[in-house]
C-alpha cells in the first residue's frame, strides 16, 4: 500500500527549501495514538517493509504488509495523515539527521553538479529549487512551520492511496474507504502558478570542490511533462542512448549509444541518460562521469555528437528492436513485485502520464523508430540546453 501526497518540492517557496522532506521524516516519529517507536515494532513484528521518499512532485509513503495485516496499515496512514506529532523536541533531533544527509549528498558529485544545473535551468518554476532544500533553511525551519505545511497539505483531498494484492478489489478499496472517511477531506490545494518561461540560449556553470572525486559533465534539455504524447518516446530514448537502468537491464547499457562512444572509447567511466515523469515540464539529462585526467569539452562534444545523430538519424531496425525489448522489460520487471507495482501505478497516476500500467506499457510499445528521432528533434536543441561542467580541486 502506498499514500501519495500532492506536495514536494514545487509546492514551497524560497525560505521554506526542504520542507517536504523535513516533514517526511517527521512522519516516523510518532501520533496520538501511537508514540514514537511503536509503529516500528508493529510493523517488524508482523514482517512488514515500510519507508518513505519525497520528490520535487509527491511525498510517498509505503508499506508492503502480509495481507491479514492490510487493515493494520490502513489504521495506520490514515491516523498519521492527520495526527502527527511532529514534536519540537524530535525536530531538533532529526534537523541534525538532515543536515548530515545533505552534507553526505555533496560529496557525491553528481548530486552537486545535478543540484546546481537545475537551479541554472529554471528561472521561475520551484523544480529549481530541487528537494532537500539549502542546509541554511533547514537549519533555521520551525517547528511551527513545519506543522503548518503537515496541515495544509496532508488531507485525503491531496493524496492517492494505491494498493495492490491477490484480495478482491472491491473488498480492497471499501477497506481503504472506511479506514480514511473519518477524516476531514481537507481542502483543495492549487498547483505553483510559476509556469517557465521560453529558454532563449545556451547556459553553463561550473562546480569546483575539492576532494578525489572524478570529473562529470551533465547535459540538461527542456523536456514536456509527463502526460504529454511525446512522452514514451523520449522514454525511448533514453534508453537508446544510456540503457534501460539497473537489474534485469543492468548489460543493457553497454549496447547502448553513450557507453559506446564513451565508455568503450576511454573518455569516461559512466554514462546516464533520464527523462523523469513529471508533473510540469522538467529536463532530459545526458551525463558522463570522466576518467581522471579526462578532458571536458572532448566529453562535452562528443555527448552532443551523440544526442545530435539521434535526432538527425532514424534508430537502425536492428537497434531499435533492441531498444524497444529494453524499454518494455524496463516496466514489465519492476512491476514483478507487488510494491514495485503499486509504485509504479502510483507514479504513473501522479504525474498524469496514464491511469494504469497497462495503458502505459501499451503507448511504449507504439512508439516508433521516427517518433524517437522526432521527440529528440524537438529538444536537443542549444536555445534550450544548460551545460554543467564538475572541476575537482
Amino acid at each position: 500500500m502506498w499514500v501519495w501526497y500532492h506536495v514536494g518540492g514545487r509546492n514551497e517557496v524560497p525560505g521554506t527549501t526542504g520542507m517536504s522532506h523535513f516533514l517526511e521524516h517527521m512522519l516516523f516519529k510518532g501520533t496520538t495514538s501511537h508514540p514514537k517507536g511503536d509503529l516500528d515494532r508493529l510493523l517488524a513484528r508482523y514482517g512488514a517493509l515500510w519507508n518513505a521518499f519525497t520528490s520535487e512532485d509527491v511525498t510517498c509513503y509505503f508499506e508492503t504488509v502480509p495481507a491479514a495485516r492490510f487493515e493494520t496499515a490502513l489504521e495506520l496512514e490514515a491516523d498519521r495523515m492527520r495526527n502527527a506529532l511532529i514534536a519540537q523536541d524530535e525536530v531538533e533531533a532529526e534537523r541534525t539527521v538532515i543536515v548530515s544527509e545533505r552534507e553526505g549528498s555533496e560529496n557525491d558529485p553528481s548530486f552537486l553538479l545535478g543540484e546546481t544545473v537545475q537551479a541554472v535551468a529554471f528561472d521561475r518554476h520551484p523544480y529549481g529549487q530541487g528537494v532537500i532544500g539549502s542546509k541554511d533553511e533547514i537549519k533555521l525551519m520551525t517547528r511551527d512551520g513545519l506543522y503548518a505545511h503537515y496541515k495544509r497539505h496532508y488531507s485525503p483531498r491531496n493524496a492517492y492511496v494505491v494498493v495492490v494484492g491477490d484480495g478482491e478489489a472491491s473488498a480492497l478499496l471499501d477497506s481503504a474507504a472506511r479506514a480514511f472517511a473519518a477524516l476531514e477531506p481537507g481542502e483543495a490545494i492549487e498547483p505553483p502558478k510559476a509556469p517557465e518561461p521560453a529558454q532563449h540560449g545556451e547556459r553553463r556553470v561550473t562546480v569546483r570542490r575539492a576532494g578525489g572525486a572524478l570529473p562529470v559533465v551533465q547535459l540538461a534539455f527542456r523536456a514536456p511533462r509527463a502526460s504529454d504524447l511525446a512522452a514514451p518516446a523520449l522514454t525511448a530514448a533514453a534508453v537508446a542512448l544510456a540503457g534501460g537502468g539497473g537489474g534485469p537491464n543492468a548489460a543493457s547499457g553497454r549496447s547502448s549509444r553513450l557507453y559506446r562512444a564513451l565508455v568503450e572509447r576511454g573518455l569516461a567511466t559512466d554514462v546516464d541518460a533520464t527523462f523523469q515523469l513529471m508533473k510540469d515540464p522538467f529536463l532530459f539529462l545526458a551525463e558522463a562521469t570522466l576518467r581522471p585526467g579526462g578532458a571536458h569539452a572532448e566529453v562535452e562534444r562528443v555527448l552532443l555528437e551523440e544526442l545530435s545523430r539521434l535526432a538527425s538519424e532514424v534508430l537502425p531496425d536492428g537497434e531499435f528492436a533492441r531498444v524497444q525489448r529494453q524499454l518494455l522489460a524496463s516496466t514489465a520487471f519492476p512491476s514483478d513485485t507487488v510494491t514495485g507495482r503499486a509504485f509504479r501505478l502510483g507514479h504513473l497516476l501522479s504525474t498524469g502520464a496514464a491511469g494504469s500500467i497497462s495503458e502505459w506499457y501499451e503507448r511504449l510499445a507504439a512508439v516508433t523508430a521516427e517518433q524517437v528521432r522526432s521527440a529528440a528533434a524537438a529538444i536537443f536543441v542549444e536555445r534550450s540546453r544548460t551545460v554543467g561542467w564538475f572541476v575537482p580541486e
